[in-house]
């Protein structure tokens, strides 16, 4: 009895080491190129889960002197990069009723495909059309938004009837094509002045610019779709895992699904890079706005956010996940803002018309606290 007793006390401490181990490497993958070592980037994605994990174990474990200290230390010194991802404050109503302020709404539509697979394409383009009207929007930056190339298509048709703004930039794609594309769209009921795409190694267009004159100024915004996971075989697995499909495929699905993890990280650390020196070159101040496929914990987060303000701090309550397929709460859509912006406000709305959700933010001109 008294070994068995030894042996649980020894893989309980084992695992509070490979706990405390798995917490150290998400602190530091904002620090680390995934091109360098993608393996960090892969607890990054956990860090809420292990910081907390390792605040209860440091409690259970306080009888003990040596480690639990050593936890709460490293709590201490990594809780700045938990409030990037958890928020108490949540919106300022004061704020929010400033009268001269301009709303801006980041969606990632997913080509208006409904996730219920209860309405059609052009009923939830409507319901999100309908969104911005209600939110009185003045920008909007949509990532997969659905275009028909064919100039007869019927997105097309639809694609200015209100609530669309007047003033729209699209990314590039093929007006004599017979298919369906998802493209980024950045559109505004302010003068368009200047435009322009931003490509990765690969030449896909991963991110827009678009000048837009206010009246108080010109701010060029940045709509952003970095690299996806493309893990859908994995989110059907996930939903009938008692299969004996995935029993027999585990092993050889857990190295795809590895793979496909890997060259993501690689892929959005590339872009974040050429965004980033984009946006330093950028004569006016920025708004950048979009679907990053990464938490706060990211290198890709650390670098395009570096010098700008992140909207969440500004009043964003909870965990505030904006991807509604994971039950881990994730917050993947950002909206940063140059320090001549001052941001207002920030909601997470929980519209279900898509696989995300749109995220709201009000600023003005002025400088942020």
């Amino acid at each position: 009895m008294k070994f068995i007793k030894r042996i649980l006390r020894l893989l309980f401490r084992l695992s509070g080491l490979l706990l405390f181990a798995a917490l150290i490497a998400a602190m530091v993958s904002p620090y680390i190129d995934p091109y360098r070592c993608w393996v960090f980037a892969f607890f990054g994605l956990a860090y809420p889960l292990l910081w907390l994990a390792n605040l209860l174990n440091a409690l259970v474990n306080i009888r003990f002197r040596i480690l639990p200290r050593a936890i709460l230390i490293t709590l201490l010194a990594g809780l700045p990069l938990m409030l990037r991802h958890y928020g108490a404050s949540g919106p300022d109503k004061q704020a929010m009723s400033v009268s001269d302020a301009y709303t801006l709404i980041s969606y990632n539509v997913h080509g208006f495909s409904d996730i219920s697979g209860k309405h059609s394409v052009f009923d939830v383009q409507f319901r999100i059309h309908n969104l911005y009207t209600q939110e009185k929007a003045d920008l909007i930056c949509m990532q997969e938004y659905p275009v028909r190339r064919n100039p007869s298509g019927g997105f097309n048709r639809n694609m200015n009837i209100p609530p669309l703004l007047p003033q729209n930039h699209f990314s590039w794609y093929e007006p004599d094509g017979i298919y369906m594309e998802s493209v980024l769209m950045t559109s505004t009921r302010h003068r368009i002045l200047d435009r322009g795409i931003i490509y990765s190694p690969d030449a896909e267009d991963f991110a827009i610019y678009t000048d837009i004159s206010f009246p108080e100024g010109t701010i060029r915004v940045y709509n952003v779709h970095l690299q996806s996971l493309m893990l859908k075989e994995e989110r059907s697995l996930l939903k009938n895992s008692t299969s004996g499909y995935m029993k027999k495929s585990t092993l050889r699905q857990s190295w795809i699904t590895a793979s496909k993890l890997r060259r993501a990280f690689i892929l959005r650390a590339y872009q974040a890079k050429c965004l980033a020196q984009h946006i330093q070159q950028s004569p006016w101040p920025v708004i950048v706005a979009g679907d990053f496929n990464d938490t706060p914990a990211s290198y890709a987060y650390r670098i395009v956010s570096r010098g700008l303000c992140d909207s969440f701090k500004a009043g964003g309550k909870g965990f505030s996940s904006t991807f509604s397929e994971s039950h881990y709460p994730i917050r993947i859509d950002h909206v940063f803002a140059s320090p001549q912006i001052k941001v207002l406000s920030y909601e997470r709305k929980a519209a279900g018309y898509s696989d995300h959700y749109p995220v709201i933010v009000r600023f003005t001109f002025g400088n942020n606290d």
